[in-house]
């Protein structure tokens, strides 16, 4: 959690930077900016469609264990890999757990060595690379990020983590049009695991932060 307030006070000066040194900035009042970049942030933090989420879509770490905690699981799994180190569903299990509790440079090592060890990697394993790699480089969707979403969606059009990933830096940067467009494609899908209510209703609040603006 601590990450990713850091990293999102790291997003709004980024933003806030872009804002000034562009040729029309004299024209925007600061506070109304400053508004929307934390308007947009807690939308995503608090809409429960924050990308890491969906990057860790496994019950073995998301769900409770009998009476093992996090801790307990996360050693429960490394102590299953260290006899089998070649297993590419444990490395990409554990990097789920790192990812789910922040540590994003261990999650992305891990999803790369499942990457590397499964002999067709899953859209999944490369939407959980991105989603690590994203956030371990302060929100930037640089072209390392971008091969790994377009390698998941070639895979999986309606991938949900792939395409909350795009939905959000989209967000988080003011398209909000091309937000609403990646959260609609995911509605499109119908797929049952889908939180139909929750990505509604970050789509209305994209819409009236668009209609703000104009």
């Amino acid at each position: 959690m601590i990450i990713m307030m850091l990293l999102s006070f790291i997003l709004i000066g980024a933003v806030l930077w872009w804002f000034y040194s562009r040729s029309n900035a004299a024209s925007l009042n600061p506070v109304w900016m400053i508004f929307i970049v934390v308007i947009s942030m807690i939308v995503i933090f608090s809409s429960g469609l924050r990308p890491e989420k969906f990057a860790v879509n496994n019950k073995a770490i998301t769900e409770p264990l009998g009476p093992l905690s996090y801790e307990d699981k996360m050693r429960h799994l490394e102590d299953q890999l260290k006899e089998s180190p070649n297993n590419a569903d444990l490395w990409f299990k554990i990097g789920q757990g790192y990812l789910l509790n922040g540590e994003l440079k261990p999650a992305n090592i891990c999803f790369g060595y499942a990457i590397r060890l499964t002999e067709e990697p899953t859209a999944n394993q490369y939407a959980a690379k991105a989603t690590a790699q994203y956030y371990l480089h302060s929100q930037l969707f640089d072209e390392d990020v971008k091969e790994l979403v377009e390698k998941a969606l070639a895979l999986d059009e309606y991938n949900q983590a792939a395409l909350t990933l795009i939905a959000s830096d989209h967000f988080v940067s003011f398209r909000y049009q091309k937000a609403i467009n990646a959260w609609q494609k995911i509605l499109d899908s119908e797929r049952v695991d889908v939180d139909r209510v929750t990505i509604i209703n970050s789509i209305n609040q994209a819409k009236k932060l668009m209609n703000a603006r104009r």
